[in-house]
């Protein structure tokens, strides 16, 4: 297994457990981020706030579970590339349930591999609505 690979393992690991800081560690401060639900680049700093906004206590369950990984490196940068479906229970009402694709740009740093961009975008088109309630 590529470096990068075990990076982004640590990475998916860190948000399917709740260790946002471990999950945040491995975003580089100035990270470009395009998030499926967020209609605007923010870098590691809005992320964390969006993440924020939705409040773990607002949910009875939550899980990112990427498939279909492919890794590319090429010395100190990298791609990682896949599908994920992201799956939450909103404690009001509703469900999500989100197939997506997504690409991760990484950059090898001297504390290890970091993601340096990341883009999510649901399969079927951009959410246009609420979760159902």
């Amino acid at each position: 297994m590529s470096g990068l690979a075990e990076a982004f393992g640590r990475l998916a690991q860190a948000l399917a457990t709740g260790d946002l800081p471990g999950f945040y560690g491995l975003i580089a401060a100035d990270a470009v981020i395009m998030d499926e639900d967020l209609p605007f680049r923010v870098d590691r700093a809005g992320f964390q706030d969006h993440i924020a906004f939705h409040g773990p206590g607002n949910w009875e369950g939550f899980a990112w579970k990427p498939h279909d990984m492919s890794f590319v490196e090429r010395g100190s940068v990298g791609v990682a590339a896949g599908f994920a479906m992201f799956r939450g229970k909103p404690k009001d009402a509703g469900f999500r349930l989100r197939p997506m694709m997504f690409t991760q740009g990484w950059a090898l740093t001297p504390e290890g591999w970091r993601v340096t961009s990341w883009h999510q975008s649901p399969v079927i088109g951009h959410v246009s609505a609420q979760s159902p309630g």
